[in-house]
């Protein structure tokens, strides 16, 4: 906790993070994830901090979701700085846990989600699109500056 590193390049051989994996790290220049990753933590009804927080309270530059993501654990990157984070379109479940209390400078959606997603008056992103396939999709706590599509 409260280091700083220049990179962090995960292997492709990685699949999955523990809980905690890198919580409360700075990293500087490049964040980069494997594509063949399934998932940045785990989804459970046990909403307790301690169990999910791969990057939580973590400054992070860019960050790439890979297609190979299926699912990301809750809170995930929590009271987590994002510079730039980009979600691919195979991403059915951006829930709002997953980014709980965090500051995003640029979120990048795909282009499908163009007409249903949007930033309310508090900067906070509102997604309308169908439940049964994508889940809950508001985020209560977390800001984003701008937010652009692809």
């Amino acid at each position: 906790p409260n280091k700083s590193i220049k990179t962090l390049i995960v292997p492709k051989e990685v699949k999955g993070f523990a809980s905690d994996f890198m919580r409360g790290v700075r990293v500087i220049e490049k964040f980069e994830l494997p594509d063949g990753l399934l998932s940045i933590g785990n989804i459970s009804s046990d909403l307790t901090h301690e169990q999910h927080c791969v990057f939580a309270n973590c400054i992070l530059p860019s960050v790439s979701i890979p297609e190979s993501v299926k699912e990301i654990g809750n809170f995930a990157f929590g009271h987590s700085l994002i510079d730039t984070l980009q979600f691919p379109p195979s991403l059915r479940s951006p829930y709002g846990r997953q980014f709980k209390d965090s500051h995003i400078g640029t979120l990048i959606l795909p282009k499908e989600w163009e007409n249903t997603a949007y930033l309310d008056e508090h900067n906070r992103l509102v997604i309308e699109l169908d439940s049964v396939n994508y889940g809950y999709l508001h985020w209560p706590s977390t800001a984003v500056d701008k937010l652009i599509f692809y």
